[in-house]
C-alpha cells in the first residue's frame, strides 16, 4: 500500500510537469481567462474620467524572453500607469508553452495586462490556447473616459472572415459619449495580410466616429503615421526584442505618448 501511495504522488506530480504534446491544451487556473480576469481588476482601480489614465502598449514578444524580463522590470518601475497591453504574438508556434512562458514574464507586472491575438498566435492550435488562457478574439473595455477596442485583424489565418468590422462599427457607434476612443489590434490595414478590401473601410470607420488612435504591433518597429489623412493616427509598437515600449498620458481629450526605449 506505502508502495501503491508512493506511485501515485510521484505520477501525479511528473503529470504536471510532463508535457504530453506540444499541441495539447491543459492550464492552471490562473493562466485561464487572463483578459477577463485583469479587466476585472483594472475596472476595481475606480479610474474617473477626471483621472490621469497612463498605460504601455508593447507588441510581439514572442520568443524574446530575456528582453520580456527586461522590459517587465522597466515597465514596473514607472510610475501611474494603470495597465498595459500587448498588441498580439505572444508566441511563434502558437504553443501551449509559449503562451504559458511568455504569461509567466508578463505577469509579474505589477498592473494587469491585456493581450489581442496575433497572427503567429493563430498557427497550429493557438486559437484553441489564445481563447483559453485570454479569451474572446474581439473584446473591448472602458476606462475613466476611454474605450479600449481589441480587435483581430489576422485576416488570412481566420480565413479572410476577420476583421469582423460589423463588430467594429457597433462598438464604435456605442463609445461615441467616451472622450477618447483606441482601437488595438496586431496587424495595422497598412499591411496586405490585413485584408486590402478591409482596409480601406476600416479607416472609414475609424474616422466617421472619431477614433482616438489606431495601435499596432507585427511589424517588429515603431512607426507613427497618418496614412489615410489627417485625422486618425496609427501607431506601430516595436516588438519587445527591442527593448522598448510606449507610454500613454491620457488628461481628458488630450492623449499624449513617449517612445520609451531602455538603454542596455
Amino acid at each position: 500500500m506505502l508502495i501503491l501511495l508512493l506511485f501515485t504522488a510521484v505520477f501525479t506530480q511528473s503529470c504536471e510537469e510532463f508535457e504530453y504534446s506540444p499541441y495539447e491544451v491543459r492550464l492552471r487556473s490562473d493562466e485561464k481567462d487572463i483578459n477577463k480576469r485583469n479587466i476585472e481588476q483594472l475596472l476595481k482601480l475606480n479610474i474617473s474620467p477626471t483621472d490621469t489614465l497612463r498605460f504601455v502598449l508593447t507588441s510581439d514578444p514572442q520568443g524574446f524572453y530575456y528582453e520580456n524580463e527586461i522590459l517587465v522590470e522597466h515597465i514596473n518601475q514607472q510610475k501611474g500607469i494603470s495597465f498595459v497591453m500587448i498588441g498580439g504574438d505572444l508566441t511563434d508556434f502558437g504553443l501551449t508553452k509559449e503562451f504559458r512562458l511568455v504569461h509567466e514574464d508578463f505577469k509579474t507586472l505589477k498592473v494587469p495586462y491585456v493581450a489581442v491575438v496575433g497572427n503567429h498566435d493563430a498557427i497550429n492550435n493557438g486559437k484553441e490556447v489564445f481563447k483559453a488562457m485570454y479569451g474572446d478574439y474581439d473584446i473591448s473595455f472602458t476606462v475613466g473616459n476611454s474605450k479600449f477596442i481589441l480587435l483581430n485583424t489576422n485576416y488570412l489565418e481566420f480565413n479572410k472572415k476577420a476583421p469582423d468590422l460589423e463588430w467594429l462599427e457597433g462598438e464604435l457607434k456605442a463609445s461615441q459619449n467616451y472622450e477618447n476612443i483606441f482601437v488595438v489590434s496586431h496587424i495595422p490595414p497598412t499591411n496586405k495580410e490585413f485584408g486590402e478590401e478591409k482596409g480601406v473601410r476600416y479607416s472609414e470607420l475609424l474616422k466617421q466616429y472619431n477614433a482616438t488612435f489606431s495601435l499596432h504591433g507585427h511589424n517588429h518597429n515603431y512607426r507613427y503615421q497618418f496614412p489615410y489623412g489627417e485625422q486618425v493616427p496609427y501607431m506601430e509598437t516595436a516588438a519587445t526584442l527591442k527593448l522598448e515600449y510606449i507610454l500613454f498620458t491620457v488628461i481628458g481629450d488630450q492623449v499624449s505618448f513617449e517612445r520609451v526605449q531602455i538603454q542596455k
